[in-house]
């Protein structure tokens, strides 16, 4: 059975940066970076980073399509190292509110509407 199968949403590629910091076991600050995202759906988003992240609960912060900040919640599900020297790591989003669900749909739809214009 392939990845794709198993995801319960599809993915939409995408290039955006986004912040993070790496929570521990008591909530308190463990790591922090920044990264670019790869693809995102619903559920989840895939990073890329110049170094491995860690910590299994994160805090990510990123730019709204009209430049306002979002923060969401989320558990790293996956990790992979990649050839290039690139870190990838899969995040899972444990927030489900409205802020972030808008925040998700606008960035899917716009990097939806350029891969149709290309």
């Amino acid at each position: 059975m392939s990845i794709a199968e198993k995801r319960k949403h599809s993915r939409t590629k995408t290039k955006n940066v986004v912040s993070f910091v790496g929570i521990d076991d008591r909530g308190n600050e463990k790591e922090q970076g920044i990264g670019k995202t790869q693809d995102i759906s619903i559920g989840g988003v895939l990073i890329e980073t110049h170094f491995p992240i860690v910590s299994k609960d994160i805090l990510l912060t990123a730019n709204g399509i009209k430049g306002e900040l979002v923060n969401i919640a989320g558990k790293v599900v996956r990790r992979s190292a990649e050839a290039s020297g690139m870190f990838r790591t899969g995040i899972q989003f444990l927030e489900d509110n409205e802020k972030t669900r808008l925040f998700i749909i606008s960035l899917i739809k716009a990097y939806s509407k350029q891969k149709t214009q290309n």
